[in-house]
C-alpha cells in the first residue's frame, strides 16, 4: 500500500492497529505526526516545509519503548505493506529520515535505556534512542567517555550515528562511528529479532554488524548498541600552526597519519574558512591555511610525546607555530560551529558535500571540487565556500566543504534547482578526481542520483539483491540509498 493509496479510513486503520502495540498515547495520527515531525535538519527537508511541500509525509507515527514493539510494528507494516522509516534525533543533513513514501514514521526516541556496562571490557550496551550528548554525560559521571562526538551532540542518537555511517571530532585517533562499535541487536526488515556476535572482527563468518552500519534504515532497525568506553583522559594537549600553502598542510597531515601518529583532532581550514569561519570563533588574527590539532590520553608523557612530534613534523613543513590558544578555544568552542550566526538560516541555501580520498588524490578533490561548486552557479548569488579537511585516516582525508547562498530564489523550484546543481556538480568533480562521494553524512534523499555513479551497475545490483533478500516486501525505507528492488 502506498501512501497515494492510503485513505482516511486505511489511515486511521493503521493508527488503532499501531495503538494496539506501543499504546495508543504512543500513536500519532497523519495530522499530528506531520505537524510534529517535519523531517530532518537537511535544507531540503527545512526549505520544503517552509514551502508547504513538506517532505516527511508519514501516515502515522509510532513511538515504541521495547525491541519486542518495533518488531511488532515491522511484522505489522509487512501484513499491510506499509513503508516504515525509522526516526532518531533528526540530526540528519541529507534527507534519509523523511518518510517521503508515507506510511509509518517508527520514532525510536523512547528507546533510550542503559542495558549494561562492563567495566572490565569498558563497552556499554545503550539503546539507539539515546542522544549522545546524554549519553556522554551520563557517561562522563562515572569517569567515562565515548569518544564519539559527532557536531549534531544535541540531537543525534546514537543508532542514528550508526544508521548513516556518521563521525566525531576525534575521529582521527578514535575512528568514526564503525569502529567505535562492538555488536548490535536489530529488528530485520520481516520482522525477527537479531544480535549480531558480541565481538567484533570474529573469523565466524560475515561481520553482519558492518552490514548494517551506513544501511540508513534500508536492511533493519538498530535497536541497541554495544559500544566502546574509555576512561576520561588523564590529559589534554593543543596545538596550532599556520601554513603559507594549503599544500604544505595536507602534507604535513600526511606524514603525522602515514608515520603511526594519531592526534585526537587535525583540522586543516583552508585561507576561506580560516579568516570567515574559524577566526569568527577563536579570534587569533589567523589570516593563512591553519591546523588545529588536539591530543589526549592516559598517559600524559605520551600525550605530550606524540604532541612533540606531530608539532615537530609540522615545523618541518614550514608551518608557523602560533601556539596552543587557539586550538584550546576551538576545543571549547566546537559546536558553536552548528548554530547561528556560524549556521546558515532560510531564506539562504547551503550544504556541506563532505568527500574523501586516499592521499593520492585528496589535493586534487579538493581543487576539482570546489571550483566545481564555486562555478556552478551565475555569480550573482554570491556564492561563499569554506572547506577543511576534517577527518583523517592512515591512508587518506576528507574535505569538508559548505556553500551557502545568502538569500535565493523566493521560488521553491528554483531554489531547489541551484541547490541540485552545486550538489551533482561537486559530486560529478569528486568522481572524476578519484574521491569518494561522502565520508559521514550518509546518502539519503541528497545523494540518492549519484549511487549508481559510484557503485556502477554491478555494485546497485548487489545492494538490491541484499535488500529483496532481507525486506522481500520492501517495507523498510523504500527507494532510499537509490535502491530499486
Amino acid at each position: 500500500m502506498s501512501t497515494e493509496t492510503m485513505n482516511e479510513t486505511q489511515a486511521t486503520k493503521l493508527v488503532a492497529a499501531l495503538g494496539k502495540i506501543v499504546g495508543p498515547e504512543h500513536v500519532l495520527d497523519r495530522p499530528q505526526g506531520r505537524k510534529k515531525f517535519t523531517g530532518d535538519s537537511s535544507w531540503l527537508s527545512i526549505v520544503a516545509a517552509a514551502n508547504g511541500r513538506q517532505l516527511s509525509r508519514q501516515d502515522a507515527v509510532a513511538s515504541p519503548t521495547t525491541t519486542e514493539q518495533v518488531a511488532a510494528i515491522i511484522r505489522l507494516a509487512n501484513e499491510l505493506k506499509v513503508p516504515v522509516t525509522p526516526f532518531g534525533g533528526g540530526s540528519g543533513v541529507q534527507g534519509a529520515a523523511n518518510a517521503d513514501k508515507g506510511g509509518i514514521l517508527l520514532n525510536l526516541r523512547g528507546m533510550n535505556k542503559i542495558r549494561a556496562v562492563d567495566e572490565l571490557s569498558l563497552t556499554c550496551t545503550v539503546e539507539a534512542g539515546y542522544i549522545c550528548k546524554e549519553f556522554e554525560a551520563w557517561l562522563n559521571a562515572k569517569g567515562f567517555c565515548f569518544t564519539h562526538y559527532p557536531a549534531s551532540t544535541e540531537w543525534a542518537t546514537i543508532g542514528g550515528c550508526l544508521a548513516a555511517r556518521g563521525s566525531g571530532v576525534l575521529s582521527t585517533k578514535y575512528g568514526k562511528i564503525e569502529d567505535h562499535v562492538l555488536s548490535v541487536e536489530v529488528v530485520t526488515p520481516t520482522g525477527e529479532i537479531l544480535r549480531t556476535p558480541s565481538v567484533p572482527r570474529h573469523a565466524a563468518g560475515p561481520e553482519l554488524t558492518q552490514l548494517l552500519i551506513g544501511s540508513e534504515g534500508t536492511l533493519g532497525v538498530i535497536t541497541a548498541i554495544t559500544v566502546k568506553l574509555r576512561r576520561l583522559p588523564a590529559k589534554r594537549a593543543f596545538g596550532t600552526f599556520t601554513f603559507g600553502k594549503l599544500e604544505d598542510g595536507v602534507e604535513a597531515g600526511r606524514r603525522i597519519m602515514v608515520s603511526g601518529l594519531r592526534p585526537a583532532v587535525m583540522r586543516l581550514y583552508d585561507q576561506n574558512a580560516t579568516q570567515h569561519s574559524l577566526e569568527r570563533a577563536v579570534e587569533a588574527g589567523l589570516k593563512e591555511p591553519a591546523l588545529v590539532l588536539t591530543f589526549d590520553g592516559d598517559h600524559p608523557a605520551l600525550v605530550d610525546a606524540e604532541a612533540n612530534e606531530c608539532f615537530k613534523i609540522c615545523r618541518e613543513m614550514g608551518g608557523k607555530d602560533i601556539g596552543p590558544k587557539p586550538a584550546e578555544k576551538w576545543w571549547e568552542k566546537r559546536y558553536v560551529f552548528y548554530y547561528p550566526p556560524f549556521a546558515p538560516e532560510l531564506p539562504s541555501i547551503w550544504c556541506t558535500m563532505d568527500v574523501v580520498a586516499d592521499f593520492a588524490h585528496i589535493t586534487d578533490a579538493y581543487y576539482k571540487v570546489t571550483k566545481a561548486m564555486r562555478e556552478a552557479v551565475d555569480p550573482k548569488w554570491n556564492l561563499s565556500l569554506n572547506t577543511h579537511f576534517s577527518h583523517w585516516y592512515e591512508w587518506g582525508s576528507m574535505i569538508y566543504p559548505r556553500f551557502k547562498i545568502p538569500t535565493g530564489p523566493s521560488n521553491y523550484e528554483e531554489a531547489l534547482a541551484l541547490h541540485d546543481k552545486i550538489v551533482r556538480d561537486a559530486t560529478m568533480a569528486a568522481l572524476a578526481a578519484g574521491a569518494v562521494i561522502n565520508d559521514h553524512h550518509g546518502v539519503g534523499m541528497r545523494l540518492a542520483p549519484y549511487m549508481k555513479d559510484q557503485f556502477g551497475e554491478a555494485g546497485m545490483k548487489t545492494l538490491a539483491q541484499i535488500k529483496r533478500g532481507l525486506d522481500p516486501n520492501n517495507i523498510l525505507c523504500p527507494g532510499k540509498l537509490g535502491i530499486k528492488v
